[in-house]
């Protein structure tokens, strides 16, 4: 595991790391387009127009995109063999946790560039909360297929093998039991 575990994240020492991720950097692209729109304006012009007004715009051409980088690295996903856990925040922080046995429901999707890229997200439906979300994470589907398997829940749909319930015994067992409680059933009644 290449990722470091931010210390805020409340995993116990008994629980091992599955997947950590982060959104994808290629995410602040628009910001970076808006930021560098606004510097080229600014400076076009104050140089052009010699008003020195429009330079007022240039700290907000460098903020947009540094601001952006900044949210985006405050986010740290991580998937533990009991857990799912959501940090948000540079300088306060916020970790949003939910037990693995609490999903119930998973989903993933890709718009357009996601798609090309190879990036989407998962959404998570918590038991008795809200629902989490890992945004804009490297390879979605595999993502939900691991969650689906350690949660034991797999529809089927995320690519994962089909997990086969923890019933003890095979049919022919099932097929025998059966049949013992029918013939009690019918030794009580007549």
């Amino acid at each position: 595991m290449t990722e470091s575990i931010d210390p805020a994240i409340p995993i116990d020492s008994a629980e091992s790391v599955e997947w950590a991720g982060r959104p994808r950097i290629t995410t602040i692209l628009p910001a970076v387009v808006v930021g560098g729109l606004l510097l080229i304006a600014g400076i076009a012009v104050s140089v052009v127009g010699e008003s020195p007004l429009f330079l007022a715009v240039v700290p907000f051409g460098v903020a947009i995109p540094l601001w952006r980088y900044f949210a985006l690295q405050g986010v740290q996903y991580l998937i533990t063999d009991e857990a799912l856990y959501e940090k948000r925040g540079v300088l306060t922080r916020s970790v949003t946790q939910a037990n693995l046995e609490t999903v119930q429901n998973s989903s993933f999707e890709q718009d357009i560039t996601g798609s090309v890229f190879g990036y989407g997200s998962v959404t998570f439906e918590i038991a008795g909360g809200d629902d989490l979300s890992f945004r804009a994470i490297e390879d979605p589907r595999s993502i939900r297929a691991l969650v689906d398997r350690a949660a034991s829940n797999n529809d089927g749909l995320s690519g994962g093998d089909t997990v086969e319930p923890d019933i003890p015994g095979d049919l022919t067992q099932w097929q025998q039991i059966r049949d013992e409680v029918r013939a009690v059933r019918r030794s009580l009644n007549g």
